[in-house]
């Protein structure tokens, strides 16, 4: 895989990264400081879960980085 392509496909997963940041703050808000219910903290847990696969797979990206 060339760089261009890895850089492309990064850029892709920070978009995807973003995305699902914005639906958290979007679910923490309708909290509005008050105590998250069941289904949002469900939620919360999935979007964390993907936000960790979406870290995975850009750090796959570029192995030898550390």
């Amino acid at each position: 895989m060339t760089n261009e392509e890895k850089a492309s496909i990064y850029h892709s997963l920070l978009i995807r990264h973003d995305k699902i940041d914005g639906k958290v703050a979007d679910i923490k808000s309708e909290a509005a400081g008050m105590e998250l219910n069941d289904t949002q903290v469900k939620q919360l847990e999935v979007l964390e879960q993907q936000k960790s696969q979406v870290v995975s797979e850009a750090q796959s990206l570029f192995p030898d980085y550390k």
